[in-house]
């Protein structure tokens, strides 16, 4: 997962991005708030942690352009603010910021935000793909279904088609049909 931390403060920047990657997560900094949209659009990334206290532009008018764009639908925004009121959360909760946590930060905290916003953004993916899902016909939807779901068991076992097919419920014939049906030969 790709993160991208925007805080004008070096320190908070390292210190996030330290956490965050011995969590496995891919990190990325920016310390000015005008070029947030254009290394959105260049890094795509999975989660933003956004100071609201930057130079040029503030974080809170960097919120309100992503959402503007539509970005925050598919990007969740924790924010972190040394300098937050509950009218500041607020109005970041309504610009559909993920979460607002105070600084300093809370290692816990911290972790349990981006956690959750993550998670949240897979729910919404897995809820696209229903949606894209029942706009097909039921055969089609069905097979499409089917071969996400042998992908999904096969990586589980690591290939293995015996284990594969046995959690799966069938013979292992039927598996074989299974993966030449849907390309996924071994």
């Amino acid at each position: 997962m790709r993160v991208l931390i925007v805080d004008d403060e070096r320190t908070i920047r390292e210190t996030l991005k330290e956490i965050l990657e011995e969590e496995g997560y891919e990190v990325f900094t920016e310390e000015v708030g005008s070029r947030v949209l254009e290394r959105v659009m260049e890094l795509r990334p999975d989660l933003i942690i956004l100071d609201l206290f930057l130079p040029g532009i503030s974080g809170m008018e960097v919120l309100r352009r992503l959402n503007e764009e539509g970005l925050t639908e598919r990007i969740p925004v924790v924010i972190v603010s040394g300098h937050g009121t509950v009218e500041t959360a607020v109005k970041a909760m309504k610009l559909k910021a993920y979460d607002f946590i105070e600084k300093p930060i809370k290692y816990d905290k911290f972790l349990s935000a981006v956690e959750g916003a993550l998670k949240k953004r897979v729910e919404r993916e897995e809820i696209k793909g229903i949606v894209k899902l029942a706009q097909l016909p039921l055969r089609k939807a069905k097979d499409e279904f089917e071969k996400a779901y042998i992908t999904e068991v096969l990586k589980r076992f690591n290939g293995d088609l015996k284990k594969a097919a046995a959690f799966m419920e069938i013979d292992i014939s039927n598996l074989y049909r299974k993966l030449n049906k849907y390309g996924l030969n071994q």
